[in-house]
């Protein structure tokens, strides 16, 4: 009796068995997210790409007068876009940040980073990223920043930021025609 007992269970154990078996083949062979929105990790190339935050700069407010360091006075209808971001380099080589992500509105209007290194809270577009390692470096003021992203900085018409939207960052991936894009919530 205590053998059928014990049989009685063994169809229970092999479908649990095959239930695992099946979800770690699909979690093996799941494709590169490569398209998604502020706050997902999206892969471009070799490397992770997280928006920690989206928003309009003020250059007479703190902390933006910092990020803001070395910037022209902008005109009435522009504004400072500050997107923070966090890179992850997952590549058995060093990973240089692309320097022709963009920022696109819904009108297709097209706007490139500025240089933002001076001010210490910039991604540094020409300092590769080594093997297992992740932008903002530690020890960086942006590492410590409230976002703990490093800025790229856009400056745009302000009907983009305000009228436009989303917003969408796309990041240009090496040897592809495809770039990988972020959804901005602004």
């Amino acid at each position: 009796m205590d053998r059928v007992r014990k049989l009685r269970w063994l169809p229970a154990v092999l479908a649990a068995a095959a239930l695992v078996a099946t979800l770690a083949l699909t979690a093996c062979g799941e494709k590169e997210k490569r398209e998604g929105a502020e706050g997902e990790f999206i892969t471009v190339g070799e490397a992770d790409y997280q928006v920690q935050l989206t928003r309009l700069l003020n250059p007479e407010q703190r902390p933006d007068d910092s990020y803001l360091r070395g910037q022209a006075v902008l005109p009435a209808d522009e504004a400072f876009l500050g997107v923070f971001l966090r890179i992850e380099n997952d590549g058995d080589e060093p990973y240089l940040p692309p320097r022709g992500m963009k920022v696109i509105d819904t009108q297709d209007n097209e706007y490139l980073p500025l240089d933002t290194v001076q001010s210490g809270f910039g991604l540094d577009f020409g300092t590769a990223i080594p093997p297992g390692d992740k932008a903002p470096p530690p020890n960086s003021p942006a590492s410590f920043s409230p976002t703990s992203g490093a800025l790229v900085l856009f400056r745009l018409k302000e009907a983009s930021a305000t009228d436009n939207l989303p917003l969408v960052l796309e990041i240009p991936v090496e040897g592809e025609k495809e770039p990988s894009r972020i959804t901005l919530d602004v």
